[in-house]
């Protein structure tokens, strides 16, 4: 072989390996990163929130993980399913009724230690709402960092309640005043014997009717969710006082009843919604000037404006192979660029954000109802939903017995009995 000959073979087989050392290199940074997430709103929606992460770790693909969620606790069971399947999952999006049964199935990984060791996180932890973060510890741990939050308030449509020739409510009404603006509203006006407009709609949701006894100085549960409530008179009066609109009154309708699209049709006066129920209104044609918010009434209009609270936020799971990028992800998704996604309410959620910076951000204000600022005021004052390893059992209790009690197969006296001793039977079952 001649020496240009073997020059040239040796520079070629020098750029062999340099290529293909290249290409190891480059397969062995490649990573991805397995995301839980509800698919409620749709996938492209949940891409928007990682466009930054993704530029600064080009290195990164993401595996989108679409969940249904229909409850909590069977969205929970779902993820848990999904990885005993053998799905890779990093970050998992859940909300604080989880945590608790996460993080004793093993599922979730403890954050204070990313904590601790990262002052990148102090920015974040001085700007989110203290009562978001303490929800979302569990045994003195943190698992999930708070992305966003929602309480409920009453939901009033300012066309119907002008056309029923009622000023908007005060905040401090009573339940007298309630009942005056619902029968008020309520309208048969072809005499059919059908109402053509209802004054509110009344379920049995564990999320719509807590608050009434919170307002009542009750709830369904004490704070460490060891004690059911339900037998206390203050709780069954609540019950009792939304369940006669109903069945005394006559002023909401019983069985199924689309209550956000009545609202927006102007055929519904008031409801019950959160924050969120922005992104429902918002698509159906109504601006932030068509509605407003105010508190739940109490018996004497000198009752808590608190109602009840829930969270969400990211963690990061114990099979995570990669936990320090997954770390990276989640500081992502709580940062101000990605929150500020959520103000106005046409990403995958239109909750309210975590960071108290953005509460009175314009993009905030224009999308909100001018007493948007009551949810803030019902948060201070409110109780976390039940917040329980046990949560699910809880919630079906509740559920089996309200249903018969908003049929009117069952009083609610009777009702609220057999919760109160069928969930004292699951909490000793797991204390």
């Amino acid at each position: 072989m001649s020496g240009n000959l073997k020059r040239i073979c040796t520079v070629l087989l020098v750029l062999l390996l340099l290529t293909s050392a290249s290409v190891f290199t480059s397969a062995q940074d490649e990573v991805t990163l397995g995301f839980v997430y509800g698919s409620f709103a749709p996938q492209e929606k949940w891409e928007a929130y990682f466009e930054g992460f993704l530029a600064e770790h080009p290195e990164v693909t993401i595996n989108y993980i679409p969940v249904p969620l229909d409850s909590w606790g069977d969205y929970t069971q779902k993820i848990v399913t999904t990885m005993l399947g053998g799905e890779r999952v990093d970050v998992i999006w859940n909300a604080i009724e989880a945590v608790p049964l996460m993080a004793e199935r093993g599922v979730l990984l403890e954050l204070d230690s990313f904590i601790e060791s990262d002052p990148d996180i102090q920015e974040f932890l001085d700007d989110a709402h203290p009562k978001l973060l303490e929800g979302l510890r569990w045994n003195d741990q943190q698992y999930l960092l708070p992305f966003a939050w929602n309480t409920t308030l009453i939901y009033y449509n300012k066309s119907v309640l002008e056309s029923a020739g009622l000023d908007e409510p005060a905040p401090d009404w009573t339940w007298d005043d309630f009942l005056h603006y619902a029968q008020t509203i309520t309208q048969d006006s072809d005499g059919d014997g059908t109402n053509d407009v209802w004054g509110f709609h009344a379920n049995a949701w564990l999320w719509h009717l807590g608050p009434w006894a919170v307002a009542n100085g009750s709830f369904f549960l004490n704070e460490d969710f060891t004690e059911p409530w339900y037998d206390r008179p203050e709780t069954i009066e609540a019950f009792q006082f939304v369940h006669d609109l109903m069945w005394e009154h006559g002023v909401a309708p019983t069985g199924s009843f689309n209550f956000r699209e009545a609202f927006v049709a102007g055929t519904l006066g008031m409801m019950i919604d959160s924050p969120a129920g922005r992104q429902r209104l918002i698509p159906a044609g109504m601006s932030a000037d068509d509605y407003d918010v105010n508190f739940f009434p109490s018996k004497s209009g000198q009752g808590a404006t608190g109602s009840q609270w829930g969270t969400d936020g990211y963690g990061i799971t114990k099979d995570s192979e990669h936990p320090d990028l997954a770390w990276e992800m989640v500081k992502h998704l709580v940062s101000t660029d990605v929150m500020s996604k959520l103000l106005s309410g046409e990403f995958a959620s239109a909750s309210a954000p975590a960071r108290t910076s953005l509460a009175s951000d314009p993009v905030l204000v224009a999308a909100s109802p001018a007493n948007y600022w009551r949810f803030y005021e019902a948060l201070e004052g409110g109780r976390t939903v039940i917040n329980a390893p046990y949560f699910a059992e809880l919630a079906e209790i509740h559920d089996r017995y309200m249903s018969q009690a908003w049929a009117n197969e069952m009083s609610i006296a009777d009702a609220a009995a057999n919760i109160q001793a069928d969930m004292e039977a699951v909490i000793a079952d797991n204390s």
